[in-house]
């Protein structure tokens, strides 16, 4: 049962209610519907304030920040985690119409830049002070006061045709847009908007002095599809097969975090079995999403039989999943209240021996990659991620357990079955492309014994709760996705379709950490640096290129980039 309260009564009990009193008279009102979820409605003149006090509080992240249409103006919902404690406070303030307008919290979070511009983009809320209020979400092109994410957007009449065809890269080299001035002996490095190192579609421009980046910027969404919006369109149980297509790679992770956000709102109990099935999923997951990128990254390093290595025992990885659920990727096994299919008993037999099989390739793997003096010299002190910098950009996953900061929702919010079995954080120091490197390789030891547990202890009985209707209410559901927390936020109006739906992928927090590891360094090290967050792989067309930043003239090709960091490696095995 949810408890309210004002200010003028008797503080909550238990790590919400604490995090609220320290908060003081910025707060007017409290809900809290169990003791790890509260939300918090403060003076919307004070948000700057209340962001200072929660920035500075022991264990606290900002995850992200939902916008929602309301009456009265846009509702700007700031997601508060706290570790290790595993409680989530939710931070409402109004921006109240005609303005639309709040003090911008980014000159105190770094992790809120980014946040606040979608939440501009896509609602028209505007923030006062902020130090980047440029497009981050909508085309250039998208005419200026139609926000997509409104109740009164018409997906007919207000989207606007598409754009024509922008020059070819030789021509505009710059990129969609000119952003930072050019200097002399400043030049230009696109890498983008198609790469196989980078989400879907993004565009980094580094401008280089020499080989030295002393600057960079981004832009994201080039492939923007709309799902917020159209999970809108969808009924509750519909929505899980859309939001396993934001990443292939995290097919199980986006709907599991969905199915709990709306499992919050409804007080569903799910059984004991489908628990244990979920977490077999998901670590599978983990064990294919990790040795992907092990593969990859020893690609671009110039170590192609790491490369071969790492895909070779994933496949098996896959074939089991593709058995289990009936796909490689894209499960849809996953529902509001349990699981859609049950696995037999052959199957999980199945799963357990690869499981167990999988333990000496990756011992060989590992020490074939941690033991090599050239990839000590090549990856560590590149790309240093400090702990101080993950709080304030609010990073997850590998990024900030390779600095050396033990966050994980398995353990710190516990889900699934993880509650029940024996398995530990890992964590790597120095913050650095090698730090990163030994948290997957570990992770993906610790993710076999989970899923062998997991086989072992897995209860029988029922699978699914058989939900019927949703209530009125609002929920968020976490989950630790291979690249770090998935966060989603549902609100339902009792209706049969979620009224507001928010997805903040892992990426979206990690990737800026770029500003932080970034500057400062060499060319050839930049691509390995942004690779080792591992953003989304696009398997579209691939194209980067160096151009002269005053001619506009190609210099290097996206190949002769890869070749770069292939030579460095070469001269580094020589000295």
């Amino acid at each position: 049962m949810s408890v309210v309260s004002t200010k003028t009564e008797t503080p909550l009990t238990g790590p919400v209610g604490e995090v609220l009193h320290l908060l003081g008279d910025i707060v007017t009102e409290v809900h809290q519907c169990t003791p790890r979820r509260g939300t918090a409605r403060i003076d919307p003149a004070r948000v700057v304030e209340a962001a200072q006090a929660l920035i500075a509080m022991e264990g606290s992240r900002l995850a992200t920040a939902s916008g929602v249409d309301v009456r009265d103006g846009i509702d700007v919902l700031y997601h508060w985690c706290f570790e290790p404690q595993g409680f989530v406070v939710t931070v409402k303030a109004l921006a109240a119409r005609p303005e639309l307008a709040l003090d911008s919290i980014a000159n105190v979070v770094s992790g809120a830049i980014w946040i606040e511009r979608e939440i501009h983009d896509l609602f028209g809320a505007n923030f006062r002070d902020h130090p980047d209020m440029r497009r981050l979400i909508l085309d250039d092109s998208w005419p200026q006061g139609v926000y997509p994410l409104r109740k009164d957007f018409d997906q007919v009449h207000d989207r606007p045709p598409l754009p024509a065809n922008r020059p070819p890269p030789e021509v505009d080299a710059s990129g969609p847009r000119q952003d930072l001035p050019a200097k002399a002996g400043r030049t230009i490095v696109n890498l983008g908007p198609y790469h196989p190192l980078q989400e879907e579609a993004e565009f980094f421009q580094l401008y280089v002095e020499g080989e030295t980046v002393v600057d960079m910027d981004v832009r994201i969404s080039y492939n923007h599809r709309g799902i917020e919006k159209l999970d809108e369109s969808k009924t509750f149980d519909q929505v899980p097969f859309v939001v396993e297509r934001v990443c292939g790679i995290c097919s199980a992770s986006h709907p599991l975090a969905y199915v709990q956000a709306v499992e919050e709102i409804a007080h569903v109990e799910v059984p004991e079995r489908a628990l244990y099935l979920r977490t077999i999923v998901v670590e599978l997951e983990r064990l294919h999403s990790h040795l992907l990128w092990v593969g990859l990254a020893g690609h671009f390093l110039g170590y192609n039989t790491v490369f071969m290595w790492a895909w070779k025992y994933r496949e098996p990885v896959m074939e089991i999943l593709e058995k289990s659920t009936g796909s490689r990727v894209a499960y849809a096994n996953c529902k509001i209240g349990g699981v859609r299919r049950d696995m037999e008993d052959d199957q999980l037999r199945e799963i357990d021996k690869i499981s167990g099989d999988l333990v000496k390739p990756l011992d060989m793997l590992t020490k074939a990659v941690l033991d090599d003096p050239v990839l000590h010299a090549r990856l560590k002190g590149v790309g240093v991620l400090t702990p101080e910098a993950v709080k304030l950009y609010g990073a997850t996953g590998p990024t900030a357990r390779g600095s050396g900061v033990p966050i994980d929702v398995r353990r710190d919010d516990p889900y699934g079955a993880y509650d029940r079995l024996d398995w530990d954080v890992q964590t790597a120091p120095g913050g650095d492309v090698f730090g990163k490197a030994v948290v997957r390789l570990k992770e993906c030891f610790e993710a076999a014994k989970i899923i062998r547990q997991c086989v072992r202890d897995i209860p029988g009985g029922e699978i699914d709760a058989k939900v019927e209707a949703i209530p009125p209410g609002e929920g968020v559901g976490h989950v630790e996705a291979p690249r770090g927390e998935t966060f989603h936020y549902v609100r339902s109006d009792g209706s049969n379709r979620p009224v507001r739906h928010k997805i903040r992928a892992p990426s979206f927090v990690n990737i800026p950490t770029f500003k932080a590891s970034c500057i400062g360094m060499q060319i050839p090290d930049v691509a390995i640096t942004l690779a080792s967050v591992d953003p989304c792989y696009s398997c579209t067309e691939r194209m980067c290129s160096i151009v002269d930043a005053t001619t506009h003239k190609p210099v290097l090709t996206f190949k002769e980039l890869i070749r770069l960091s292939q030579e460095k490696t070469r001269r580094m095995r020589k000295e």
